[in-house]
């Protein structure tokens, strides 16, 4: 049997009829790729035999139940190990695919050897004229943000062009780049983890490519809900896992300081706005791990450029796309 070009996983937990949209866009879009391929679907909290995916709905799919919710990297982690594919892709359970995604993908893949991740122009499902991501950059305090977030649709560039990494909500993967650098970092759980696999990526020397013409549409943060206190541990702990693993001694040195102050304005600011000191919790955990997440990355580690800090004024306008899209 040919081995397939690409394997498209899907991980989900309790979408209902959000995860039907999804799959039948992705059938539909996997229906335009020449060439075999396949998709998977991880099922978090879920066992066989449980009502939620129909007969039909699953044929074809290769379905892995876990009874737990393991959470989005260890889930992402399995599918690629069961995959076979040359590229694989990440589809969100809550994005729907239109049909030239994969296709889209695997042209701007395709055009260099030293391209290892493609990034999909994601849109909000609710205004799909605004763009929820055309890839993701990191600044030298080793913030992470969506590129374009907020912008008009017609705003993004008309062909591909380079980014720091792609958003794992709608991304595809060289498996040769996977398998260099490692992999997902299972431990992460769920959020940056995406940030990470580009960070690690981009200092092995693979380069990311954002392909306008391969749209999905999201509903964003429909798993955990945007400001939730969970989402909110959860990236401050792994952003700062992130900095431990791949930020170079002197961009720490440099930027500690910057870091710091800019943490602590965070914070206060979500403790003041939403009432939650759970980013400050998460940050406590990440710092209580640091020498063991800068041990594991020490092998990989060295400097590559970053984003130019964009400053509070981009971080409020960031924080107010997302306030808004929580209250509609």
């Amino acid at each position: 049997m040919t081995a397939p070009i690409l394997s498209v996983i899907v991980v989900s937990y309790r979408k209902g009829p959000l995860l039907e949209e999804c799959l039948l866009s992705a059938q539909a879009a996997l229906r335009q790729v020449d060439g075999a391929s396949e998709l998977i679907l991880i099922l978090n909290g879920a066992s066989p035999g449980e009502p939620g995916l129909s007969s039909e709905l699953a044929t074809g799919v290769d379905v892995v139940y876990e009874p737990e919710n393991i959470g989005f990297s260890p889930a992402v982690a399995e599918g690629i190990r069961r995959s076979k594919g040359e590229w694989v892709a990440l589809l969100n359970d809550d994005a729907i695919a239109e049909p030239r995604l994969f296709t889209q993908l695997l042209a701007a893949g395709s055009s260099a050897a030293d391209i290892g991740s493609v990034a999909a122009q994601m849109r909000f499902f609710d205004r799909r004229e605004m763009l929820n991501s055309a890839g993701v950059e990191v600044d030298r305090l080793g913030i992470a943000y969506d590129r374009l977030l907020g912008e008009p649709a017609n705003s993004s560039e008309g062909e591909p062009v380079e980014v720091f990494g792609a958003s794992g909500g709608a991304a595809m993967y060289r498996r040769t780049m996977l398998d260099e650098i490692g992999g997902f970092d299972e431990s992460f759980f769920a959020y940056l983890e995406d940030v990470d696999v580009a960070w690690r990526a981009r200092m092995r020397g693979w380069r990311c490519l954002y392909a306008p013409g391969a749209v999905v549409v999201h509903h964003h943060s429909a798993t955990l809900g945007h400001g939730s206190g969970r989402k909110y541990f959860l990236v401050g702990r792994n952003r700062v896992r992130m900095l431990a693993k791949n930020a170079g001694t002197a961009q720490l040195r440099r930027y500690a300081l910057w870091m710091l102050a800019d943490d602590l304005a965070y914070v206060v600011f979500i403790a003041l706005t939403q009432l939650t000191f759970a980013p400050l919790v998460g940050r406590f955990a990440g710092l209580r791990e640091w020498k063991r997440y800068r041990r594991a990355g020490a092998a990989g580690r060295r400097a590559i450029p970053l984003a130019r800090v964009s400053g509070a004024r981009a971080a409020l306008r960031r924080q107010k796309v997302w306030t808004k899209r929580a209250l509609l």
